[in-house]
């Protein structure tokens, strides 16, 4: 098996972030998660784990922290998922890719593991085997701490194996309200799953009812919980198209001229969530975590495709906002961080997403829309999201075609202009290919 067949063995797993419709939480299945990282020997019960759940910014949180980890040293897994252009980029050790080499004897592993007739009759999905694969990995480089991001939900989903000794939840909002439930209340429950009992618990800035679900869980699995704007408190510096500088108080430091190149003020708030996270992760193991190690960490975390600048002149903003919430935050950061005359915006979303909500703060301080479609199966017809559009009484244009919508974008943009391409981290993907490609 070379590594082309690897990846075609692993993407011949039922694939539920691609599927259109399937049942939940009939499809996740954590007794054949269990027993799969079984027959690897239980890898995820070899290093201490840091699990994160949540609506938005999860992301951004897990990859803000494992920077901070391996400023001290530490040798540090990192398990996300969506992935942008290369699937690798999912499991990554101390900031590197997994290599083909390494993705292919574990997916050669796992087929020698999954031939038999029981495996056969009931075969993991897409995720779980991807899942499994990162904690096999993490095992094989002798990782000392893995920052894993759930994927759906929390209760049910594949990471939840984890015996994790702490735990974030990222802030909770309206999210595939027709699996995890139709209240933030009822999706809250759903990401408050990953937590077993007695971990410490490091929340972001939560709705009301979000929060009295996370208290009340903490509260009953006997979790310490820390709260962003409560016990963690952020005071805001400066800021400009570079990044952003700020502080930290909280009870277990406190953290001063903190420089951060992510932007917008929910970056503050998911960097501040992180340096609670490892804090927490310091005080359940006997892992030390310096101030220094924050610093630097900080500086140097980065996260494609969620607010990117991509290009000047005119600017090119990347980011992945797919729900009204995630969309009021970037509208909030991109007019506190550029200035511009006209925003263009260039719109692709999936068939399950919020487009009413999206363009109801994109509206406003849109001059121009651009409708497109991602190549994933889900995206949206842009004839659609045009008519949608044309409701909030915004000039807008379909070009189904990735290429030619942002050739249509920057037609539409002068100089001092922005371009924002939103909706999806599907579309950013694309988006990224297609930009690499220009500049091949």
């Amino acid at each position: 098996m070379d590594y082309s067949k690897a990846v075609q063995y692993i993407e011949s797993f039922v694939n539920y972030e691609r599927a259109i419709e399937w049942s939940y939480p009939e499809s996740f299945k954590l007794d054949r998660m269990k027993a799969l990282a079984k027959e690897l020997g239980n890898p995820q019960n070899a290093y201490d784990s840091v699990i994160v759940a949540g609506s938005k910014g999860k992301g951004s949180t897990c990859a803000i922290l494992a920077s901070i980890l391996r400023m001290e040293n530490l040798k540090v897994g990192l398990y996300t998922s969506p992935h942008l252009l290369d699937i690798r980029e999912r499991i990554r050790v101390n900031g590197l890719t997994i290599s083909e080499s390494r993705f292919t004897e574990t997916a050669e592993l796992l087929a020698r593991t999954l031939d038999s007739y029981e495996w056969r009759k009931d075969p993991p999905t897409y995720f779980e085997v991807l899942t499994v694969m990162a904690f096999h990995y993490f095992k094989e480089m002798k990782v000392q701490v893995a920052v894993l991001e759930v994927g759906l939900g929390g209760l049910y989903d594949s990471t939840n194996i984890v015996p994790a000794k702490v735990a974030g939840i990222t802030p909770i909002s309206l999210e595939h309200t027709d699996k995890l439930g139709k209240t933030v209340s009822k999706i809250a429950v759903q990401k408050c799953g990953i937590l077993k009992g007695r971990e410490i618990v490091v929340s972001g800035i939560q709705t009301s009812d979000a929060e009295s679900v996370i208290e009340k869980t903490a509260q009953e699995r006997e979790c310490e919980l820390w709260r962003v704007g409560k016990e963690i408190q952020i005071i805001e510096r400066e800021f400009s198209p570079e990044g952003q500088k700020f502080d930290v108080k909280a009870p277990f430091g406190n953290y001063f001229d903190l420089s951060l190149e992510l932007l917008g003020l929910h970056q503050i708030a998911n960097a501040a969530q992180a340096i609670g996270l490892a804090k927490a992760l310091e005080k359940k193991t006997r892992l030390k975590i310096s101030d220094l190690s924050v610093q630097k960490g900080i500086l140097d975390a980065r996260w494609p495709g969620r607010l990117e600048k991509a290009e000047t002149h005119p600017f090119l903003i990347l980011d992945g906002a797919q729900n009204k919430d995630s969309a009021e935050k970037l509208m909030e950061a991109l007019l506190r961080h550029f200035t511009y005359n006209k925003l263009i915006v260039l719109l692709g979303v999936s068939q399950d997403k919020d487009l009413h909500g999206i363009l109801q703060v994109l509206a406003p301080e849109t001059t121009q829309l651009v409708a497109t479609r991602s190549t994933h199966p889900r995206a949206l017809d842009p004839l659609l999201i045009r008519e949608e559009a044309a409701a909030f009484g915004l000039s807008a244009v379909s070009v189904p075609e990735v290429a030619k919508a942002l050739k249509e974008a920057r037609s539409l943009a002068g100089p001092e202009d922005l371009i924002l391409i939103t909706g999806s981290l599907f579309l950013v993907a694309d988006i990224k290919k297609e930009l690499n490609t220009i500049g091949a």
